[in-house]
């Protein structure tokens, strides 16, 4: 088995290369001709301008543009024999609860805004006299305009008289603050306390209409944007899409030749330009066009595909009928609320040009994946890699299940302290805190923590201690009681385990280092452990730890918190010990699968990174690896 894992190995690395160097090869062909005949090489020609001044010059049309209006012409047959009904029928009585909603409200917003505005310019009267200061003279001056504007019927908003955007609500805000500081001294308190009272009133009602928009436009959006989507999009739709998409795709694909030629003489191009700096001894410019020739070798077919399909949507959408932007906004909302004829028509209209700029987006979708579809040559390194990586994890998980006793892991002195701990928290009669930082269940420092919880709680049952576990998260809880049950189940003393030792404290950062830094002192424990994510709370529950007299033992990811464990704690699991504890713990063949498994892979990786380095010191053309482990 290891002979044949071996020899598959070797064969894949092989192919690897040889595909790698006949790339090299190609390219240094080309090089090598430019270098020896420089200057015999024209640049490529761009197609772009010329294209245009040619559609703009002449009547007939080229071919690419023949095909753009084709494509333009299903576009628009789509998109006329659309029907909303469907998507109308259903939002109108959804937007038309919220207007409602919001105009039903206690008072009715339009006579509240209009008696208070009546009433603050009656105080803006009697107060503008009274201001020495010609800047908030020149506010209030503003606010009289728009109160006058609002009252005589020229609304700023038409479905909300006296509605304030954020820069009058900014600007009422500035004027109340001055007057209820009271800077003048002949504005009565009562007066600036009415002007404020009246401020509030104007702001919740014109804050309430925004939320009302933003639901109405929230829930429009939601439901419109369905229709182009996964399994939401129509038969007939999609059916269209994919023919335009042919139309596209298929032009792209017939010039394929001609876009690896255009993609090999960028490469030639700055092949020749580094040389001509080099033989002009300018360093700089010769870094320069280096890096673009490394650049220019990372580009592959697919983007330039996309590149082209992108031009050619935008010579598609020149014969299109753009109908508008999409928009809901206060007329929209006006004539909800009064009952307007013309809502229906106005709606649909508005409907119609959400599903065009839907339309027109899937369009742009379904063209690029119809250019991009086949077997990507170029990625045939990560194919290669993919399966060089499971014949590798196969044949460790296969040495390990076999020889699991005698795998070697490194010491790690802050588990050996394990035993120690829990031992004197047996003696002192006293229980162990367990605690597990900051992190979701979906975060790794969790998982590895909750990994070492099963097997500190399986020590625990074992000399007979008692072990706490206050938890930040509600969901990594029920882990956690999960994790500590199986432990003193593999211990064989379940019934020893209690419940109520595993329970929630708060899903707050500081409230739970407040929270768990009381619940040290107060339990006064042998040990304490702390596994998992932290952050500005570590030192806090490690002084805590440390003032009760417990043996700490710590270990996190987060190199900015590590200087806090080092300090306060007796141990501290450094970084990716922290990933390697549970392995070290349990001896599963599975964890340890896991731990093998990176560090063969830092040896590889470390191993490329120096012949990587060595070949380039030598020569910087030879860049075969990159090649290589470059994935374009």
């Amino acid at each position: 088995m290891r002979r044949f894992l071996i020899i598959m190995l070797t064969v894949l690395f092989s192919a690897a290369i040889l595909w790698s160097q006949e790339e090299m090869a190609e390219a240094e062909g080309h090089a090598v001709e430019i270098a020896e005949e420089a200057g015999d090489i024209e640049p490529a020609e761009t197609e772009g301008e010329s294209e245009t001044e040619h559609y703009q010059a002449e009547e007939e049309l080229t071919e690419e543009e023949i095909l753009c209006k084709k494509a333009a012409e299903r576009f628009m047959q789509i998109y006329e024999d659309w029907d909303v009904s469907r998507d109308y029928e259903v939002l109108l009585p959804r937007v038309t609860s919220y207007v409602n909603s919001f105009y039903r409200s206690g008072a009715d917003p339009d006579e509240s805004n209009r008696s208070d505005m009546e009433r603050l310019g009656e105080l803006y009267s009697v107060v503008y006299p009274l201001i020495q200061d010609e800047f908030y003279k020149g506010l209030i001056s503003d606010e009289l305009e728009r109160i006058e504007n609002e009252l005589s019927g020229n609304q700023k908003n038409p479905s909300l008289l006296g509605y304030a955007d954020q820069m009058d609500i900014g600007r009422l805000d500035v004027i109340e603050d001055y007057l209820m500081r009271g800077a003048n001294s002949g504005i009565t308190a009562s007066t600036a306390t009415e002007i404020r009272n009246i401020y509030r009133n104007i702001r919740r009602l014109s804050i309430g209409w925004d939320e009302m928009l933003d639901r109405v436009y929230s829930e429009t959006t939601r439901l419109t944007d369905k229709r182009l989507y996964f399994l939401y999009v129509a038969p007939e739709v999609k059916e269209g899409l994919e023919e335009i998409a042919g139309i596209i795709a298929g032009y792209v694909n017939s010039r394929e030749d001609e876009y690896r030629e255009m993609i090999r003489a960028n490469i030639d191009e700055m092949y020749k330009l580094r040389r001509e700096a080099i033989e002009a001894g300018d360093r700089d410019l010769e870094s320069f066009y280096y890096d673009q020739w490394i650049e220019a070798r990372k580009v592959n077919i697919d983007k330039v595909k996309t590149d082209e399909v992108v031009r050619l949507m935008s010579i598609t959408s020149r014969y299109m009928t753009h109908p508008g932007i999409y928009d809901i906004n206060a007329e929209l909302i006006n004539k909800i609320k009064t009952g307007d004829p013309e809502l229906e028509p106005f709606f649909r209209n508005i409907l119609r040009i959400k599903f065009y700029h839907d339309l027109h987006s899937r369009m742009r979708v379904y063209s690029r994946f119809a250019a991009e579809r086949g077997f990507r040559t170029y990625r045939l390194n990560v194919l290669i890699g993919s399966l060089m990586f499971f014949i590798l994890f196969f044949y460790v998980f296969i040495t390990v299940r076999k020889k699991r006793d005698s795998i070697f892991i490194r010491r790690i002195p802050g588990l050996d302290a394990i035993d120690d701990a829990v031992g004197r928290a047996t003696e002192m009669g006293k229980p162990i805190i367990y605690d597990s930082g900051l992190g979701a269940f979906t975060n790794p420092q969790t998982i590895a923590s909750m990994l070492i919880l099963r097997n500190v709680s399986k020590k625990v049952a074992e000399f007979k201690a008692e072990i706490v576990y206050p938890a930040y998260d509600p969901i990594v809880l029920q882990v956690a009681e999960e994790m500590v049950s199986s432990g003193f189940l593999d211990a064989g003393y379940p019934e020893d385990h209690k419940k109520t030792n595993c329970f929630f404290m708060v899903s707050d950062q500081f409230a739970f280092a407040a929270g768990l830094s009381g619940l040290i002192s107060r339990l006064k424990p042998a040990s304490a452990f702390h596994f998992g994510t932290y952050a500005a709370e570590s030192l806090l529950i490690a002084e805590a730890g440390y003032a009760a007299g417990a043996i700490q033992v710590a270990g996190t990811v987060d190199a900015s918190q590590l200087p806090f464990f080092i300090t306060a704690c007796d141990y501290t699991l450094i970084g990716e010990e922290l990933y390697a504890a549970a392995a070290y713990l349990s001896r599963d063949a599975q964890v340890l699968s896991n731990l093998k498994l990176s560090d063969y892979g830092k040896i590889l990786f470390g191993f490329l990174f120096l012949l990587g380095t060595i070949l380039l010191t030598i020569n910087a053309e030879w860049t075969w690896i990159a090649d290589l482990l470059d994935t374009k």
